[in-house]
């Protein structure tokens, strides 16, 4: 449209130079001016309108590259416009006559310069698409951050359910109901065989069956419905603190803690197959059990349950030893070595066997008989015999053994030691010695020195340990209240704690 004005501006300025007419030049001049002035207006209006529009897009978020396109557009319009008032002007100014035969080529030029009123109505018209597209797309807009927002508030309300989820377990983990429930879980073998031994009924038979067991999630949750009643966790465990609950709580305690302080070896591995077997073979032997007749009997579910029980009372032996030893002083040791520590003394004797109560058919003696005969060997030494004539004599009557050196801690039964060591070497005792065994006569021959503390210490403690164990059965039930106290044991259930309390004031 720009070069289309231009042509049609030179074309004007060349037969304005030519004919130059006042009287048109005043009438025309008046006309354009007037023209002008409205263009300018418009044009004026018109890019006030388009900035606003466009700043409020800006604000809104909603002016992108295209509108700016098309702002681009609307400015070159109004340029062109412009332009074409400044030509007009020029060619007014120029103007001096206009011949009459010359008005159809000035009313061309007319029409083109109405032209402009026109494009601008275009513009605007544009300008109306545009602010409708701009309106569409802020609607678009708008739905999309309601849209947004809606799923925002959405997944807000989703995290704020699985939070309440989340700490309503947790309340739940802690709560008195999931610590009953743990202890049921980690216990099941011992309340099995719990069970067993209190009720016999059906209920009984349906509890203890494992593959009947409930898992329980509260409290409330029925364990089991017989008769038309049903019996819930939490009455299940009342009734169990009444009976054997704290034998049973304890006993999963000293395992949790003992197994983190003694882990399994072989040398437990190997106690533990050794006592399975023990008890497996005397049941057998004395009431010919068999080894599910066993686990049955006593309460075991399993015979991996048997081995449980076995790995917690060797465990229990040993924190027993090691509680003794910490509690062993330096006199003690020194008091047992000064008295009780001698040299080995190389010994034999010769033994009259007493023949048990339920031995009938035995050729053993009675116990006078026994004695009369150990005190008759004894005349004969008296008499002057050698002790190996003597031996040779009574061979048929006697059980005759050469011990060697017997040593301090030898296993021999005290009254035999005690009196081994009064004797003096080579020497005999003068009057028959009591053992299970029978009546002894026993014979001295030398003694090696006595060995040095340093040397024998470590067997000084054990024996120690073996004299205190003996001497206090409760020992063991002291230790472990004394292991439970220093990790400080904490009860939540006021029973149990009373129950627990009672317990270990019957070992102080």
């Amino acid at each position: 449209m720009e070069k289309n004005t231009n042509q049609k501006d030179d074309s004007s300025k060349k037969k304005y130079n030519s004919k130059k007419n006042s009287s048109y030049h005043e009438k025309n001049n008046d006309k354009k001016k007037n023209d002008s002035k409205i263009l300018e207006e418009k044009t004026v209006d018109l890019k006030k309108n388009t900035n606003e529009k466009n700043t409020k897009a800006k604000k809104k978020g909603s002016y992108n590259k295209e509108d700016k396109n098309k702002v681009i557009d609307v400015e070159t319009v109004v340029d062109s416009s412009e332009e074409a008032i400044e030509v007009v002007e020029e060619i007014d100014d120029d103007m001096d006559v206009i011949e009459d035969d010359d008005w159809e080529e000035i009313d061309e030029v007319d029409d083109s310069e109405e032209e402009e009123p026109v494009k601008i109505k275009e513009v605007k018209t544009k300008v109306k698409k545009d602010k409708a597209a701009i309106k569409a797309e802020k609607k678009a807009l708008a739905e999309k951050k309601k849209e947004e927002k809606r799923l925002a508030q959405e997944k807000i309300k989703n995290i704020a359910n699985k939070e309440k989820q989340m700490k309503k377990k947790k309340n739940f983990s802690n709560s008195k109901y999931a610590n009953i429930l743990t202890f049921l879980d980690k216990n099941r073998y011992s309340i099995y065989a719990f069970i067993a031994g209190v009720l016999i009924t059906v209920f009984v038979v349906i509890l203890i069956w494992p593959d009947r067991i409930a898992t329980l999630k509260n409290g409330e949750q029925p364990v089991v419905k017989v008769g038309g009643k049903t019996y819930t966790a939490d009455e299940l465990y009342e009734n169990m603190k009444g009976y054997y609950s704290v034998s049973l709580l304890l006993d999963q305690i000293d395992n949790d803690l003992l197994t983190k302080l003694y882990p399994e070896d072989d040398a437990m591995k190997d106690k533990v197959s050794e006592n399975a077997e023990y008890y497996l073979n005397m049941y057998k032997q004395y009431y010919n059990y068999t080894q599910e007749e066993f686990l049955e009997k006593n309460g075991f579910s399993s015979y991996e349950a048997f081995l449980d029980y076995l790995r917690l009372d060797y465990r229990r032996e040993q924190y027993l030893d090691d509680y003794v030893k910490k509690s062993l002083t330096d006199d003690e040791i020194q008091k047992f070595y000064d008295e009780k520590v001698y040299g080995d003394i190389n010994t034999q004797h010769m033994l009259v066997e007493v023949k048990a109560s339920d031995e009938e058919d035995s050729d053993k003696l009675s116990d006078e008989d026994a004695k009369k005969l150990a005190e008759e060997i004894i005349t004969k030494l008296n008499d002057g015999a050698k002790w190996e004539d003597v031996k040779e004599e009574y061979k048929d009557k006697i059980t005759f053994e050469d011990l060697g050196y017997q040593s301090w801690d030898a296993s021999l039964e005290e009254s035999f030691m005690t009196a081994l060591k009064k004797l003096e070497d080579n020497s005999y005792s003068t009057e028959p010695v009591k053992t299970s065994y029978g009546y002894h006569v026993i014979y001295r021959l030398d003694q090696k020195k006595k060995p040095s503390l340093k040397k024998v210490k470590d067997t000084i403690i054990n024996k120690l340990v073996t004299d205190k164990k003996s001497a206090d059965s409760n020992l063991k039930n002291k230790a472990l209240i004394s292991l439970r106290r220093d990790k400080k044991i904490k009860f939540n259930d006021t029973v149990m704690e009373s129950k627990y309390d009672i317990y270990c004031k019957q070992y102080k």
